[in-house]
């Protein structure tokens, strides 16, 4: 008795989980979607305007002047205020290096140092 109990409780329960999706969701008729994806493109990764780096750059500075504002609120001793300071400092160094790093590399095409007005290689 306790075995078709089991087997019917078994049963009951793998039925439930089957049909507990509907019909319509389970088939299809439609192409599935490919899509096919490369990582960045060579464009929107070597491409860094003028306007686009200063704005980068104004974003770095005004991050840097609220973690410095930040910082001298806190209540600590000077030495560790300025050791604090001079580590949000050296950050927003290689930030900003970063950031000039990226616009002067020579894929930017807006680079004006290596391409010239239309965009063709300058030897």
């Amino acid at each position: 008795m306790k075995k078709i109990f089991t087997l019917f409780l078994t049963l009951f329960i793998i039925s439930a989980a089957a049909f507990s999706q509907p019909f319509a969701a389970a088939v299809t008729f439609r192409t599935p979607a490919v899509h096919f994806s490369y990582g960045k493109h060579y464009v929107e990764t070597y491409s860094l305007t003028t306007v686009e780096r200063d704005r980068q750059i104004a974003n770095i500075n005004a991050a840097y002047n609220q973690q410095v504002r930040e910082a001298m609120s806190l209540r600590i001793a000077a030495s560790r205020k300025i050791d604090l300071i001079q580590q949000l400092q050296r950050e927003r160094n290689n930030k900003i290096e970063a950031v000039n790093n990226r616009f002067l590399d020579y894929r930017n095409k807006h680079n004006y140092n290596h391409y010239d007005r239309n965009f063709n290689w300058i030897k």
